[in-house]
C-alpha cells in the first residue's frame, strides 16, 4: 500500500509539473501572439491657432473647452489699422489708374510726333534724290544738293529721336506680355491689404475643442502668436511605447484592442499604423543635442543601474470613431494581433471582447 501510495504521489507531482509547464507555455505562447503594453498614452492631433497679423483682440466668440465646427469664428483683432491699409491701398490703385492714362496720352503724342517727322524725313530724302540728277546738267547748284542732303540727314535724325521717345514713353506705361505692370502692383498691394484685413477675423481650422484658452480681450498679439488649440477630433490614436524585443512582431496593418483607463470594460480597435525609426538614446545627457537628430521622441527609464530594453513609440490608429472617453494624455494599454493583417482573420474581427482582460492596472 505505501508503494502504491508513493507511486500516486509521483504521478500527482508529475501531472502538477507537467501543467504548470503546460500553463507556462500557453502564457509564452499567448504572449508572443499577443504583445502587450499597459505604457501607452491616447493622443489626437493639435491644431495651434494664431493670428496671421497682429493687434489688440477686440473680441472672443468662443470660450476655453467649448466645441466648434471648421469655420466658426474664434475671435476678433483690431481691425481699423488694416482698413486705413487697405483703403490706402484703394486709393493708390485709383491714382496709378490716372497716372496710366497720362502714359498713353503721353505716348499717343509721341507717336503722333513721330508721324511727323517721317513724313518730314520722307519728304527731304525724295527732295534729295531728285535734285542730285540735276547738278549734272548743271540745272541747280551744288549747294542746294549739299542743302538737300543735309535736310535728310537731318530729318531721319529726328526719326530715330522721335522713335526713341516712343520707347521711352512706351516703358513708363509699363506694358509686359499684353499687361500693364503698374496698375498689376498696385491690384497686388490692395489684394494684400485686404487679405490682411480679412485676417482681422480668425476661424476654426478644424472640429474639436478648444483648450488652454488663457487669455482675454484687449490683450495684444503678434502675427504667428499661439494663443490656444484646437484638438482635430477627426483621428484619434495611440502611441504605445513597446520594448524592443517585442518590435520584430508588430508591423503596419495588424489590429489592436485598445483599452482606456477611464473605460476599461468596453475595448476598442485600432490597427498598427508604423513604429518610430528613432528615439532619444537613455543615455543621452541633452534632448538639444548636434548632430542633425532633430526632434525625436523620449521614452524616460524607470531605473539607471539595470540595462533595460529601450522603448520605441508604436503609433496605433483607432478605427470605427472614438467615444467621450477618449481624451488627449489619457492612459491606455493595448494588446497586439500579430497573427493577422489588416482584412484578414485575427481574433478582434472574429472574438472582439472575448477572452482577454484590460491589461490596465490600477495606481
Amino acid at each position: 500500500m505505501m508503494k502504491i501510495s508513493g507511486l500516486w504521489m509521483i504521478l500527482g507531482r508529475g501531472v502538477v509539473i507537467l501543467g504548470a509547464c503546460w500553463s507556462g507555455w500557453a502564457v509564452w505562447k499567448n504572449l508572443q501572439d499577443y504583445p502587450r503594453t499597459d505604457d501607452a498614452e491616447v493622443r489626437a492631433n493639435l491644431v495651434g491657432v494664431a493670428p496671421q497679423v497682429g493687434g489688440s483682440i477686440v473680441r472672443f466668440y468662443v470660450v476655453d473647452n467649448q466645441v466648434v465646427k471648421r469655420g466658426d469664428r474664434l475671435f476678433e483683432i483690431d481691425a481699423r489699422p488694416y482698413e486705413a491699409e487697405a483703403n490706402r491701398a484703394r486709393a493708390k490703385l485709383e491714382n496709378v489708374r490716372l497716372e496710366v492714362r497720362g502714359l498713353e496720352e503721353e505716348v499717343k503724342a509721341a507717336e503722333a510726333s513721330l508721324r511727323v517727322r517721317e513724313a518730314r524725313a520722307s519728304y527731304t530724302a525724295s527732295h534729295y534724290e531728285r535734285l542730285k540728277p540735276l547738278l549734272k546738267g548743271n540745272f541747280t547748284s551744288a549747294d542746294r544738293v549739299e542743302l538737300a542732303g543735309s535736310e535728310a540727314e537731318s530729318a531721319a535724325a529726328m526719326v530715330r529721336e522721335g522713335e526713341a521717345a516712343v520707347g521711352r514713353a512706351r516703358s513708363k506705361l509699363g506694358i509686359f506680355e499684353g499687361r500693364n505692370t503698374l496698375i498689376a502692383e498696385a491690384e497686388a498691394s490692395l489684394r494684400d491689404a485686404e487679405l490682411r484685413l480679412s485676417y482681422c477675423q480668425v476661424f476654426a481650422p478644424c472640429d474639436g475643442p478648444v483648450t488652454n484658452l488663457q487669455i482675454a480681450a484687449g490683450a495684444y498679439v503678434a502675427a504667428g502668436q499661439a494663443l490656444f488649440s484646437i484638438v482635430d477630433l477627426s483621428e484619434w490614436y495611440v502611441l504605445a511605447n513597446f520594448r524592443e524585443t517585442d518590435l520584430g512582431r508588430i508591423a503596419p496593418g495588424q489590429r489592436v484592442k485598445v483599452f482606456l483607463m477611464a473605460d476599461r470594460d468596453a475595448p476598442f480597435v485600432g490597427v498598427v499604423q508604423g513604429i518610430a525609426r528613432a528615439v532619444y538614446p537613455l543615455a543621452t545627457p541633452s534632448r538639444v543635442v548636434a548632430g542633425g537628430e532633430g526632434i525625436l521622441s523620449r521614452i524616460e527609464p524607470t531605473i539607471d543601474f539595470v540595462q533595460l530594453a529601450q522603448r520605441f513609440p508604436v503609433r496605433i490608429v483607432i478605427e470605427g470613431g472614438a467615444g467621450k472617453s477618449f481624451r488627449m494624455g489619457g492612459k491606455a494599454a493595448v494588446i497586439v494581433d500579430v497573427r493577422a493583417k489588416m482584412g484578414g482573420d485575427g481574433w478582434i474581427q472574429s472574438q472582439p471582447g472575448k477572452g482577454f482582460a484590460s491589461p490596465l492596472r490600477d495606481e
